[in-house]
């Protein structure tokens, strides 16, 4: 850069320099005007290319430039894309939007200046050699006059760059070129700026038609498509798809439910898996994980709809019943972290809401028919001892009951702890119903369930303008629930931040809408339920400990049905009752032989297993009079079988005599017993999954669970 005089002359509006050269005279005032109204851009509400256009008209005007352009790299960082033009003609400007510079193989101005970082001023673009021919077929402009290009920077990484060009040739000044590079930061931060406020607000969109879509599923207690549809209508805005399609296999039943979003249809299974075998779909539901196919490259999956090759697919589980996916698809673009994370959030919460239907239908038939039970009930009250709908004449379940009758009357908090389908939701109810409040709300919310952020909103409510979207006020559910009882199941997932606010609403006895400064009363009686140990949660800092006492006032502990040995039996014939209605089938019971393979069966799903399997053989074993040893469930008569005889001896053989570890000595054992097994089964089938399944008595997703999950250990052990 040339030395220039202190005190330069001005003539005509131009600058004389003492070296001869000149330049046009720079209006301080209007200058500092200009950077003042570039600054207030810093926080405007726009669009990031109505800014870009603004800054473009502010450095032509102030600085006194003909025209000028501004690039940006793309999201692969490799493309410098055209995002706002100033004085092109019209077929430059098209010229410059649809001509994507990759920085490694094109040779420009703009690339050299992505690629180095560096300002780069040239006196006489008609003459300069760095003009290449690409610059001369992107625009006329660079034929003549003079051209100044700096690079965008946010911290060390450029972002892009930032052209200007004049007519005449002149020699840009120090004073010139510090302008433009002030304006070129200014640029910078303003685009930074830009994205994070684009950014932020894409996921409040997302999260706010999130928590609509799962206010509307948890008001659905119908069995029909209305959840399906909340869930295509959100999965459709979140994602920016333009496709859906719903897919949905009944283990039991072994057929497929598709819904297009148009029609939908019923196919037996191997018609699907003709359909699906090369999709997306089968994927996800094989991983049990989300997959995204980014488009096509001749390989691999192929499109379920013609022309969408952009798809994602999120797989889901319903009562261990139904296995299915949710499939999006759009012509181009891509699905962002944010928006996968929603998604997958979205079908859990559909899942949930579809486990609460089925469980709403049922306690419908149970209670249109309830008088007559409770009639048969009071009959057999030598034999059977129940209490609220649950069931049970074990020593262990009537402490329980005799529990609920003392606790209920009281407004004391009740923690119910226990296994998963031990009915810790069925014992909050019988509280709820002992208790002086039954006549008020009973509200049950899954904490596991809902996002932190959803979760404080659904419990405490919001005052209209908390935040982008709350355009009106929400009452929460603690205030909804004045008077009643609220059961807040896995209590142990509740985050950490709301759990100080919920020990504090516990202290005082009022809550404050997010957003509002108003004190508002609450009167709930509260039943927390886990299937976790909150004792180790508390002593690894995962629960606070003021408040795991705070709602453990009362600890209920629920016994595994492993555990109440008496009760199987009874439980299994109240079932086969339940079921006889429903099916319009007269099974009576159960043979001797039928009733001890109940017994010896472990029961890892507690009663909720225990009423599938009685649905299942109801439904497929063509049962007679009564259900025989026969009729059950393979993997129940492999446990039963007396004439099984595992050898242990070789097992044994290879153990050392001093050093082993009695634990992992034997969860080693039986992960190489179970990994033999499943591979016995497969290369016995000839590599047929179904086969394989059928042999050792369990369903074939239950075999591919199982396979790939000791296939993954065994990859993960591997140097």
């Amino acid at each position: 850069m040339p030395a220039y005089s202190a005190m330069p002359s001005v003539t005509d509006g131009m600058v004389e320099l003492s070296d001869g050269m000149t330049g046009p005279a720079l209006d301080k005032d209007r200058l500092l005007k200009s950077i003042f109204r570039i600054s207030n851009l810093l926080t405007m509400q726009a669009n990031q290319d109505e800014i870009l256009a603004k800054i473009l008209d502010e450095l032509v005007d102030a600085v006194g430039f003909e025209s000028g352009i501004i690039r940006l790299f793309d999201e692969t960082q490799q493309c410098l894309i055209t995002k706002a033009v100033k004085n092109y003609r019209e077929e430059d400007a098209v010229r410059a939007f649809s001509t994507p510079l990759n920085i490694k193989e094109h040779d420009c101005l703009a690339t050299k200046v992505a690629r180095t970082g560096d300002t780069l001023t040239i006196r006489n673009a008609a003459t300069d050699p760095r003009i290449t021919p690409l610059d001369r077929m992107l625009t006329n402009i660079v034929s003549r006059g003079s051209i100044v290009c700096a690079p965008l920077r946010i911290g060390d990484y450029v972002i892009g760059t930032l052209a200007a060009w004049r007519r005449e040739e002149v020699d840009f000044f120090a004073e010139e070129i510090n302008l433009f590079l002030t304006f070129s930061n200014q640029v910078s931060v303003i685009i930074h700026n830009a994205r994070l406020l684009e950014t932020n607000a894409e996921k409040i969109r997302h999260l706010t038609i999130l928590q609509e879509a799962v206010s509307e599923m948890n008001q659905s207690y119908a069995l029909d498509n209305r959840i399906l549809e909340i869930v295509f209508a959100s999965a459709l805005k979140i994602a920016q798809a333009e496709r859906a399609m719903g897919y949905v296999w009944d283990l039991e039943k072994d057929r497929c439910l598709i819904n297009d979003g148009e029609r939908v249809v019923v196919k037996s299974k191997q018609e699907c898996d003709r359909t699906m075998s090369a999709s997306l779909v089968r994927e996800a539901i094989e991983k049990n994980a989300t997959v995204v196919n980014a488009a096509m490259d001749g390989g691999g999956t192929r499109p379920l709809f013609p022309d969408f090759p952009v798809e994602i697919a999120i797989p889901f589980h319903i009562r261990d019943k139904f296995v299915g996916a949710l499939l999006l698809a759009k012509r181009k673009g891509g699905f962002t972290s944010d928006q996968v994370n929603v998604l997958d959030v979205l079908i859990k919460n559909a899942a949930t809401a579809y486990d609460n239907a089925i469980m709403h239908s049922l306690l419908s038939l149970e209670a249109e028919t309830l008088k007559t039970e409770v009639e048969k009930l009071k009959e057999r009250e030598d034999h059977l001892m129940g209490f609220h709908d649950i069931l049970g004449k074990s020593r262990k379940m009537i402490d329980i009951f005799h529990v609920i009758a003392d606790v209920a009357g009281h407004d004391t908090n009740i923690l119910i702890q226990g296994e998963s389908g031990t009915g810790k939701e069925l014992i909050a109810r019988a509280i709820h119903r002992h208790s002086h409040r039954s006549l008020k709300p009973f509200v049950d919310i899954n904490c596991a369930a809902i996002p932190a952020t959803l979760l404080e909103s659904e419990l405490f409510g919001y005052e209209a303008g908390a935040f982008t979207d709350a355009r009106k006020r929400k009452i929460g559910l603690l205030e909804y629930c004045f008077g009643g009882t609220m059961l807040l199941d896995e209590i142990g997932e509740m985050p950490t931040q709301l759990q100080a606010k919920f020990l504090r609403m516990l202290e005082d006895g009022h809550i404050r809408r997010l957003g509002g400064n108003e004190n508002i009363p609450i009167d709930v009686r509260f039943v927390f339920s886990t299937n976790r140990d909150l004792g180790e949660m508390v002593a690894a800092g995962a629960f606070r400990e003021d408040l795991f006492y705070r709602i453990s006032v009362v600890p209920v502990m629920i016994p595994p049905l492993r555990e109440r040995a008496d009760d199987i039996v009874m439980l299994a014939r109240y079932f086969v009752q339940e079921f006889n209605k429903k099916f319009t089938k007269r099974v009576k019971g159960f043979t001797r032989e039928a009733e001890a393979i109940l017994q010896a069966y472990s029961w890892p799903g507690n009663v909720r297993e225990l009423k599938n399997i009685i649905e299942r053989i109801m439904i497929l074993k063509g049962v007679g009079n009564v259900i025989s040893a026969d009729n059950m469930p393979a993997e129940m008569n492999i446990l039963a079988n007396k004439d099984v005889n595992i050898k242990i001896a070789p097992f044994l053989r290879q153990l050392p005599l001093t050093g082993i570890h009695y634990d992992t000595v034997t969860e080693k054992i039986l992960k190489d017993v179970k990994e033999r097994i499943l591979e016995n089964a497969l290369r016995k089938s000839g590599g047929n999954k179904t086969e394989a399944a059928k042999q050792l008595g369990i369903s074939r997703y239950k075999f591919i669970r199982e396979h790939k999950k000791y296939r993954e250990e065994k990859r993960g052990a591997s140097p």
